[in-house]
């Protein structure tokens, strides 16, 4: 593409200039039902805030990755591991949920180890309700052929979790940095998750080989418990979560609900530049997520609630049965300085939303959240350092074994 064209330029601008339309006879609706308030005054407390990272190359029979969370405060802890996987399924998505882990067990501990409030980077209700669908499907595939002895195996899972749990607070709280294996479910000690559990005494593991056939979707199912234990730690403190990018449209729609002679008939854009357009002064608008049906929990998560478990996961939802219908947030849109971009703050519904933001703003400066920055770069992983990190490692390697390269090779090998 050499050149800028002049037919891209205008079909663009007609886009924007009628946008603006619709932003202007939307704004006049948003000013009827909504209200833009002011900041309050800042609290100071002890503010952390946690962000996460993650790089992956893939190779000719497994994939290499790296995964990193970090927590920022008063102290700096660090979470760090590198690992490999083969390619069996959902390997993007898989590494993805295992970051956001890392990031809720850092967020939970830095409220365990004394802080006043944990901000996290995105947004808390799409961890709410939904759940990775091949979590999901695999988790009822396996309930299906398993029952009751696969509850038991989770219920077993869960209490290691638990007291892995302190493990991990503990040796943060001392070294700050945690390195090796995160993920219990993928290997724990050289050893497959199945004998760590027979070893702890986990009988529905010991007492039958039903799980040898489906090894592999069960290491799934326990990633995704790993992932439904973190983020129920996490709930149990107190949290926020600031987001920069979302695609929200809640507000608009419920302007056109109420007004649907007047504005049924306008596009649904999203709240973000309708929002905006309300005042260029700092301050923030609350509003409601709609509620409507978001899927349904699997058997096996119900089931596991029914035992006690996960209860601050079901505090968090708003269920209908088994249906999830939403979750249990209070949601508003900020801006922190005068002409400042539009941020989206959520707040659990059980938390004070206004002390919440008093204390937000203790550690706001200029357009945004000073220990988020500082999260975001202290955890970011550069692909450069990334690659040149795998390739000491690989070399190390096969220089100790050269048939580990039939697994080590990628494609891109002839281009480089």
């Amino acid at each position: 593409m050499e050149r800028i064209s002049d037919a891209h330029v205008e079909g663009i601008r007609r886009f924007l200039e009628k946008g603006i339309e619709e932003v202007e006879k939307l704004r006049d609706g948003v000013r009827r039902h909504f209200r833009w308030e002011g900041l309050p005054s800042p609290s100071p407390g002890n503010v952390y805030a946690v962000d996460g990272s993650r790089m992956m190359k893939r190779l000719s029979g497994a994939v290499i990755y790296a995964v990193s969370a970090s927590a920022v405060g008063e102290r700096l802890y660090y979470w760090n591991d590198i690992g490999m996987v083969f390619p069996y399924k959902n390997v993007d998505e898989r590494v993805r949920i295992h970051m956001d882990i890392l990031e809720k067990r850092m967020g939970a501990i830095s409220g365990e180890l004394g802080a006043d409030l944990v901000l996290m980077d995105g947004t808390i209700s799409n961890a709410l309700i939904t759940p990775p669908t091949y979590a999901s499907s695999t988790t009822r595939e396996l309930y299906s052929r398993h029952g009751k002895v696969l509850v038991d195996a989770a219920l077993d899972f869960l209490d290691f979790l638990d007291r892995q749990w302190d493990s991990w607070r503990r040796e943060l709280e001392e070294k700050e940095v945690l390195n090796g294996f995160s993920l219990p479910s993928r290997g724990w000690a050289g050893k497959e998750i199945f004998s760590v559990l027979m070893e702890n005494g986990a009988r529905s593991i010991k007492g039958s080989w039903w799980w040898v056939k489906d090894r592999e979707d069960l290491i799934v199912l326990f990633e995704y418990l790993e992932y439904l234990h973190a983020l129920d730690k996490l709930l149990g403190g107190q949290i926020a979560a600031v987001a920069k990018t979302f695609y929200k449209t809640d507000v608009v729609k419920k302007v056109k609900e109420l007004e649907p002679r007047i504005l049924g008939g306008s596009p649904t854009i999203i709240d973000t530049p309708v929002v905006a357009s309300l005042t260029d002064e700092s301050g923030y608008l609350r509003f409601s997520y709609i509620e409507k049906p978001k899927g349904g929990l699997p058997k096996l998560v119900v089931e596991l609630m029914d035992h006690g478990k996960l209860q601050n996961l079901r505090e968090g939802l708003v269920l209908d049965g088994g249906e999830i219908k939403g979750a249990r947030i209070k949601p508003a849109y900020v801006r922190f300085v005068k002409g400042g971009l539009i941020y989206l703050l959520e707040v659990p519904a059980w938390q004070d939303f206004g002390e919440t933001l008093s204390k937000i703003l203790s550690v706001a400066e200029d357009e945004y959240v000073i220990p988020l920055e500082y999260a975001h770069h202290s955890v970011v992983i550069k692909k450069k350092e990334f690659e040149s990190y795998v390739s000491a490692v690989l070399s190390a390697l096969v220089g100790e074994n050269e048939r580990f390269l039939s697994f080590l090779r990628y494609g891109r090998e002839p281009l480089e």
